[in-house]
């Protein structure tokens, strides 16, 4: 695609966007007695979470324990075509079952925290604050599994990581893969901050701006959120500047 098709494909985008934006907020004021919160509220999306968690946790866990096995059996082979495969799988599960977790642990989080609200008036009364068991029973299970990860990590990998790692840690830790997990690595990074960068962050902005605009969802929090990790990635290139044009 030429530059000039990106440009007009870019201001069609913004343009639809906006006129989007301009027909959901003329529903909205013709259907008064249509609330945003009857769609979407606090306790749905904790329900979708929670719904979404009780899948994620227990294929991360079996994952986990296929690592294990498949561990063990690359350990015991003696033929080395076999035993490179085994290798190969052994890695290969690791890796999905650590970004399961990860993704898990992002939904846990959103499932806790989502809907919090000023508590100051609460504890100031003798209300009882009750917590579900439900949420503990998540939170217990986003510890677990990042100690299964951490734990598995260590022996697959044979490299001693500590529970909460630092940069440089983490930093010997990357460099101790293999050259071409490496440099998949790179690239994949390359790809994921150039996606967040020019397409997920812009993306949210007009999904921000047409909430806002045609529904009463309030999305101030969301754009300063939203900008200060888009300041941050642009921010956080000066390093890479400056260590590579020094």
């Amino acid at each position: 695609m030429s530059t000039k098709k990106r440009i007009l494909r870019n201001i069609g985008i913004l343009i639809l966007a906006v006129i989007l934006g301009g027909v959901v907020g003329f529903i909205m004021a013709h259907f008064e007695h249509i609330s945003w919160p009857t769609f979407l509220n606090v306790e749905l999306l904790k329900n979708i979470g929670r719904a979404s968690l009780i899948i994620l946790y227990p294929v991360t866990f079996f994952l986990l324990y296929q690592t294990h096995k498949v561990h063990g059996a690359y350990q015991r082979e003696e033929d080395d075509d076999k035993s490179y495969e085994l290798y190969r799988q052994t890695f290969k599960i690791l890796e999905y079952a650590t970004i399961l977790y990860n993704i898990s642990s992002a939904l846990t989080l959103f499932t806790l925290f989502v809907g919090v609200s000023y508590l100051g008036p609460l504890l100031r009364s003798e209300t009882t604050i009750h917590i579900p068991f439900y949420d503990i029973a998540l939170f217990l299970a986003l510890i677990l599994g990042q100690i299964l990860v951490l734990k598995t990590t260590q022996k697959v990998r044979q490299y001693k990581l500590s529970a909460m790692p630092t940069i440089e840690e983490m930093k010997d830790y990357a460099l101790s893969y293999d050259e071409g997990e490496l440099q998949a690595h790179y690239e994949q990074s390359f790809l994921t901050l150039f996606n967040l960068n020019q397409r997920l962050i812009p993306g949210l902005y007009v999904l921000l701006f047409i909430l806002g605009a045609g529904t009463p969802m309030q999305v101030v929090s969301g754009m300063i959120v939203l900008t200060i990790i888009f300041v941050y990635i642009n921010a956080e290139s000066y390093q890479a500047v400056k260590r590579y044009f020094k």
